[in-house]
């Protein structure tokens, strides 16, 4: 993964990650001139874990730290950690007492999620209920990155179901020479009120991670495979490209996120069509964990099953939390 920031701090990055550090004591030097003293444990999300011999394991934001001092001995990689920054003297940097050679650190674990809820109900002349969950997460160990994804959208108008989608998206990242990685993608996907009884594609390919820090993310993915269809009780195979792109960048801190998630298939063989879905939107933090989340979820087919529109647009608000 890479971090955009001082030698000091990329080298306190990959120290903190390590699952090993000996029960010698180690110190976070936080940019505020605090020290906290105690036994680092890991990174995640974002956050180095400590201990301290006088309190409970606590988090501390990875921004917040200026370095991490340590006497034990670490096997660093500086190939994974690239950045804009120069060289800084050394007192500025943290090395290992012997050796500081190339090679990713083994046990790095990175993980995030979202869950995202939101409900509208309408009384009066027209009774209506528009519902949406959506569940999201990011797990990185090493070399390898599993993004899963799955969203319930139902609406009911006057006691009548109009939409009963259902999406399920599973895709693994093998990080093989950074920033480029192989991708591999699972989906599936229903709608029976319009007679989509099901469809599953699978594709593999190509990406590329634009950025890949705590506070922002960029990757795109090109991938050819199969799309098996099944509607109205008839089934169709298509041979299909895929181009998927996320996006997420910290704003304000860590108080706002904004995002923007799309998928394009086109079918290449079999039935003519092209299916765009895009989520585009921010996350407002009320507390560590609850957030306020507003999106414009939009999909579209040039060619849709006989019972769908074209497209289909929805406004989403609601709140989430993260993990």
């Amino acid at each position: 993964m890479k971090f955009r920031l001082s030698v000091t701090r990329r080298f306190a990055l990959v120290v903190a990650s390590f699952w090993g550090l000996a029960a010698n004591a180690d110190v976070l030097v936080l940019k505020n001139g605090d020290r906290i003293t105690g036994k680092i444990n890991q990174r995640v999300g974002g956050e180095i874990s400590i201990k301290p011999a006088y309190a409970d394991g606590f988090s501390v934001d990875v921004e917040a730290v200026e370095r991490v001092e340590s006497d034990e001995d670490f096997d660093i990689d500086l190939e994974s950690v690239v950045g804009t920054s120069e060289v800084k003297s050394e007192d500025e940097q943290i090395v290992s007492s012997r050796d500081a050679r190339l090679g990713e650190p083994e046990g790095v674990f990175d993980w995030r999620g979202h869950v995202d809820l939101s409900a509208t109900v309408n009384k009066g002349n027209t009774d209506s209920l528009d519902s949406k969950l959506r569940l999201d997460t990011t797990v990185k160990f090493n070399r390898h990155r599993h993004i899963g994804e799955l969203t319930f959208f139902r609406e009911e108008q006057d006691g009548i179901s109009n939409k009963e989608q259902d999406l399920y998206r599973y895709s693994y990242n093998w990080l093989f020479n950074d920033p480029w990685f192989f991708g591999a993608q699972l989906s599936y996907e229903r709608d029976p009120i319009i007679e989509l009884d099901s469809r599953v594609i699978g594709s593999a390919g190509i990406g590329l991670d634009i950025w890949d820090t705590p506070r922002r993310a960029l990757s795109m993915h090109l991938g050819a495979g199969l799309q098996t269809e099944e509607i109205g009780m008839e089934s169709e195979d298509s041979g299909v490209a895929t181009w998927t792109l996320r996006y997420r960048q910290d704003l304000r801190g860590d108080d706002l996120e904004l995002f923007h998630n799309h998928t394009i298939t086109h079918n290449v063989t079999g039935r003519t069509n092209t299916s765009y879905k895009t989520s585009t939107g921010f996350r407002f933090e009320i507390t560590d964990l609850f957030y306020a989340n507003v999106s414009l979820d939009f999909d579209f087919e040039t060619d849709p099953v006989a019972m769908a529109e074209n497209e289909d647009a929805a406004l989403v608000v609601g709140i989430g939390a993260e993990f």
